[in-house]
């Protein structure tokens, strides 16, 4: 690399020129009405780009989830008391699985995204559409979506089965990543509040969605809580139907047989008698024992059902949280303004010439 000799730095350094704060305001004065030009065409632009841009409404609920108590609670001061030992407790009866720190992810899961995208909405304007249709209409004739579009007709329909892997089109890849960014759910660990966020482009939209994922929130954590006490509650009811019939049968049966045999008085027809009411002491004793077990497992689901104490219900929000048109007209002012300036000042020390000198030297 060859240095540069004193008086070449000393020629490049003279062909700039002082731009000082000073000089700076004297060349934007000289050229202010170039500058109110400027300024003015972009708030245009600014306003133009605030009335075409989406609104977004946003629209909270908050409920408050039933807590653990009684023993649970003691059951979770012994795990985290038996941890510093190394011993694990977290399968112990009475510490709830679905705790309310994990009910957030429950409305990030793609289950409830495909749920909610299928799900009717009344907008503002008194028109019916799903959640996918406001967010990304059909009728949206973009260029990618255009060139997918056939690709997208030939997918069938969602349908989750159990045990296979989801397959999702474009579509709704790109539905459930905006339902994913949209609508979310925060804990507050101190008061236990979850409150529950809907971020739609109609304000009605917004309200329905938010109850939409509060009832969903509730009804999945309802369904876990209870699961296995209703499956228990189904078996009973199976098993206690089969034993009602045994009873009743073995019953008609002891009946019907001392109609027959009343003037029979032979050792043979005892027997017979004795084997008949031993059957249907049994069966009436199964009956009774599973109708017992069968109106504790009704008590246990209502045990395990948890209550959800909805502190502040959905609203339709009347102000919109964007674009804010007044901040955004303004940014688009002032940045007209300062290209404006440094228009002319580029302009007044003639800058692409003074450079051409610089790269000659």
């Amino acid at each position: 690399m060859v240095a540069q000799s004193p008086d070449n730095v000393e020629n490049i350094g003279s062909n700039w020129p002082d731009l000082s704060l000073e000089t700076s305001i004297r060349i934007a004065w000289q050229g202010r009405l170039r500058l109110v030009i400027s300024t003015a065409l972009f708030a245009i632009l600014g306003v133009f780009i605030a009335l075409i841009t989406t609104p977004e409404f946003v629209s909270d609920a908050r409920i408050m989830p039933e807590m653990n108590s009684g023993s649970g609670g003691i059951f979770k001061r012994l795990a985290s008391v038996a941890g510093f030992a190394g011993m694990d407790l977290s399968d112990a009866e009475g510490v709830d699985a679905v705790r309310p720190d994990l009910y957030p992810n429950v409305l990030q899961s793609t289950p409830f995204v495909l749920y909610l995208l299928d799900q009717v909405v009344v907008q503002t304007n008194g028109e019916r559409t799903t959640v996918a249709n406001l967010l990304m209409p059909t009728d949206d004739w973009s260029l990618i979506n255009w060139l997918q579009r056939d690709q997208e007709e030939r997918v069938a329909p969602f349908k989750q089965i159990a045990g296979k892997p989801v397959k999702l089109t474009r579509r709704q890849e790109k539905l459930v990543e905006e339902i994913g960014k949209r609508v979310n759910a925060k804990l507050d660990t101190r008061s236990g509040i979850i409150t529950i966020t809907a971020k739609m482009p109609d304000a009605s939209g917004a309200a329905t969605v938010a109850q939409l994922s509060m009832d969903y929130l509730t009804q999945y954590v309802t369904s876990y809580r209870t699961e296995k006490a209703r499956q228990d509650l189904q078996f009973y009811s199976r098993r206690l139907a089969e034993a009602r019939q045994r009873y009743q049968m073995a019953q008609y049966s002891v009946f019907h047989y001392n109609d027959q045999h009343k003037y029979y008085v032979v050792q043979a027809a005892t027997m017979e008698k004795q084997r008949m009411e031993a059957e249907l002491a049994i069966a009436q004793t199964v009956y009774t024992e599973l109708s017992r077990q069968f109106e504790q497992a009704k008590l246990k689901v209502q045990e395990q059902t948890p209550v959800f104490k909805v502190l502040e219900p959905a609203k339709i929000p009347l102000i919109r949280v964007s674009p804010k048109r007044s901040i955004l007209v303004l940014g688009y002012a002032i940045a007209g303004f300062l290209l404006g300036v440094v228009y002319l000042v580029t302009q007044q020390i003639d800058l692409l010439h003074r450079l051409k000198a610089i790269i000659k030297d």
